[in-house]
C-alpha cells in the first residue's frame, strides 16, 4: 500500500481544506481542524496535513 501524501502547512494554520487534489476525480471539499499535535488526516483520501517543523 502506498503511503499517504504529507502536506506541510504554515505553523500558525488552524484549519485546512482538502478536495483530493484530483480536479473532477477528487472528492467533495472538506474543512479540517488540526489537532493538538498539529496534524490531521483527510477522511476521504488519507492526505496528512501537518504544521511545518521549525
Amino acid at each position: 500500500m502506498e503511503a499517504a501524501e504529507i502536506i506541510e502547512v504554515d505553523d500558525k494554520t488552524q484549519r485546512v481544506s482538502c478536495d483530493g487534489g484530483g480536479g473532477a476525480m477528487g472528492h467533495p471539499k472538506v474543512y479540517l481542524a488540526l489537532d493538538a499535535t498539529g496534524r490531521v488526516d483527510c477522511p476521504y483520501c488519507g492526505r496528512r496535513f501537518q504544521r511545518k517543523q521549525r
